[in-house]
């Protein structure tokens, strides 16, 4: 008999030949810890989250922070967010898709991407609607960045600039265009000073010269052969930015800037599921950016999931590390994870809300979303006998035994195991074993007798339970079976 450690940490990924890899891993964050473990690499439930404010009736379109204070527009209204979890209306803002903010310190600008746009400021509160013809001829904007007293806006063709110091007010020849490539604008971001114009094929750098007629210049040399896709998935990471997009002829995928030209950070297994996605859902798909309990994510959401890359994990293993992250709809099936929006402020990590008006809290010591249980699925790599067929007289998985459900102690949390023989394209009935009640920390999670496999077997943990779980290490002792 031999025990065999199966590796059950390595993050999502189903390739699209399930024998290769079927390892799918969502709600749960692969943790890499830095001294000697009983493992590598563990698995820690992702954080939950819990309610700070409430904001009108509809669901979030975009937020930002500015002079440390939180904005919010949800529905048709824009919320300016208080320390204490109150909320202050401070007028429309037309539409229902996502809005982009950039602020100068003083004024907020939301752009209503090919609609409208408007500046918000304070003391006192005044939300005004941009009405300067230039900012329509020469747009109207999809986008919106700050840099050096400008607000710059995109449109299809051009990217054009305010006054200085004032959102409202435009210069009919206060515009510039990336011409390295005919291919239309999609994203403007601004990254370590430097200006970029993002197109379906290429991004293209500019900086501020200080020129009389118009102050940016491109940076000669600098043109990245990649395109953007997806205008709200460029995003700040790893002191560079990240982004959903692509060269000429090739498939999307998910890239990191590296200060001449990007390098691939999705694999194979999340590039066969964005190639799965509409050019719409391409295009509406966004990223978020956090750190939290050591870990250091961007978030790409698509139309039904939400894959997260932990720049940490990936680090120590020296592999792209990822996780899906998934919510319940209103129905109760899964869906993409719900946080619309994320900021920092007051000391914690706000979100806005896809099925909703909440704003929530992404919280560790949180077990559930809005009171409602996170369904959290991980499957292991293959184990096998070098070819020959073999028994399995016990599976072990180590976990944080005994942590119990906090709100209900009595209750005796489990976890659900099931076992495929066919390369992970299906998987046998469902055994649960109990997590432990508060204080049962010697608690153990083994199953007995699993019987004969003729040439691999995976196997498949879920938790859908108010507790805080990890998952420490899976082993299993086998025989070699009759040859």
């Amino acid at each position: 008999m031999a025990k065999v450690e199966i590796p059950i940490a390595a993050g999502f990924y189903e390739d699209s030949s399930k024998p290769i890899a079927a390892q799918e891993c969502i709600n749960w964050i692969p943790v890499v810890p830095q001294t000697n473990a009983l493992s590598i690499a563990q698995l820690k439930g992702t954080p939950g989250l819990t309610s700070f404010a409430t904001n009108g009736t509809k669901n979030n379109r975009g937020a930002h922070v500015m002079d440390s204070v939180a904005f919010f527009v949800n529905g048709n209204n824009l919320y300016r967010v208080n320390a204490d979890g109150t909320s202050d209306d401070l007028g429309v803002i037309s539409g229902s898709g996502r809005v982009s903010m950039a602020d100068n310190g003083t004024q907020l600008c939301i752009v209503v991407p090919g609609v409208t746009g408007y500046i918000f400021t304070q003391s006192p509160d005044t939300l005004t609607a941009i009405t300067d013809a230039n900012y329509f001829s020469l747009g109207p904007s999809n986008q919106v960045a700050y840099k050096d007293g400008y607000f710059i806006h995109i449109s299809k063709d051009k990217f054009f600039i305010s006054n200085l110091n004032n959102g409202l007010v435009y210069g009919a020849l206060d515009f510039g265009t990336a011409e390295v490539d005919p291919d239309d604008n999609t994203a403007i971001h601004v990254n370590r000073n430097i200006l970029y114009i993002g197109g379906n094929e290429t991004i293209e750098p500019f900086q501020n010269v200080g020129g009389a007629d118009f102050p940016f210049l491109r940076i000669p040399g600098g043109v990245v052969q990649k395109g953007v896709k997806a205008k709200f998935s460029v995003v700040d990471f790893d002191n560079s930015f990240v982004f959903l997009g692509g060269g000429t002829n090739e498939q999307p995928a998910i890239w990191r800037f590296t200060g001449s030209s990007a390098v691939k950070i999705s694999t194979e297994a999340i590039d066969n599921v964005i190639s799965g996605e509409t050019d719409q859902q391409l295009e509406d798909a966004y990223a978020t950016v956090h750190a939290k309990d050591g870990g250091f994510f961007v978030c790409f959401h698509f139309s039904g999931t939400a894959f997260t890359y932990d720049a940490v994990a990936t680090a120590r293993l020296g592999k792209p590390v990822w996780h899906e992250r998934q919510s319940r709809n209103v129905s109760g099936s899964p869906t993409s994870w719900r946080v619309a929006s994320l900021v920092q402020a007051y000391g914690k990590i706000l979100v806005g809300d896809t099925l909703g008006p909440t704003i929530g809290e992404l919280c560790s010591s949180t077990r559930t979303e809005y009171g409602g249980i996170i369904d959290r699925n991980v499957s292991s790599g293959p184990i096998q006998n070098q070819g020959l067929n073999f028994f399995i007289s016990q599976l072990e998985i180590t976990t944080e035994s005994g942590v119990g459900n906090t709100v209900d102690p009595g209750q005796n949390p489990l976890i659900t195991m099931s076992m495929s023989t066919d390369g992970g394209y299906t998987f046998g009935n469902e055994l649960t074993r109990e997590l432990g009640k508060i204080g049962n920390y010697e608690q153990r999670q083994i199953w007995r007798r699993l019987g004969r496999v003729a040439r691999f077997a995976m196997f498949r943990f879920s938790v859908s339970a108010e507790v805080t779980p990890v998952i420490i290490k899976l082993e299993a002792d086998i025989t070699s079976g009759v040859q």
